[in-house]
């Protein structure tokens, strides 16, 4: 019978303590002197959103990242052919008047390369092979770069 007591008693003095402790919890503070701050100073406002904006964007998966890289390589690769299948197809005349007859064949042989280049980058692209992508974008580099040098040189 004490038992009972003690335990109902117990139970009696810990909800108690409870509902007085809980009403000496501390105030909440006043943030109004913040939000005047903040309003008087609109470029400190604006600086701090930056930085959040900044600090808190959500960071891409290595997934996520590696579908932009594809997605990047896949539209570089189809404007290169594009260009590429333009080039070959143009007559001496739209290529200009200034071309000797070895330029001219020179000028389709950089077309091929080029449109060789852009279809090896977009198989890689295809095959997420990532690895092999950047030294693909080395040799379109130069593929344009030897035509570019090539062709600069003789206006």
């Amino acid at each position: 019978m004490q038992s009972k007591f003690f335990y109902g008693f117990g139970s009696f003095i810990s909800v108690f303590l409870l509902v007085v402790f809980s009403g000496c919890s501390p105030r909440e503070q006043n943030t109004k002197p913040l939000v005047k701050h903040m309003i008087q100073s609109q470029k400190l406002r604006l600086l701090m959103r930056e930085l959040d904006l900044v600090v808190y964007e959500p960071q891409k998966s290595e997934l996520e990242r590696d579908e932009i890289r594809k997605r990047y390589a896949l539209t570089l690769a189809d404007t290169l052919k594009r260009l590429s299948v333009e080039v070959e197809n143009m007559s001496k005349s739209d290529l200009g008047s200034n071309l000797a007859a070895n330029d001219f064949d020179a000028y389709k042989k950089h077309a091929k390369l080029l449109n060789k280049n852009a279809n090896e980058l977009y198989e890689l692209a295809q095959n997420y092979k990532f690895e092999l992508i950047d030294k693909k974008m080395q040799d379109v580099k130069i593929s344009c770069d030897s035509c570019h040098n090539h062709f600069r040189q003789n206006l």
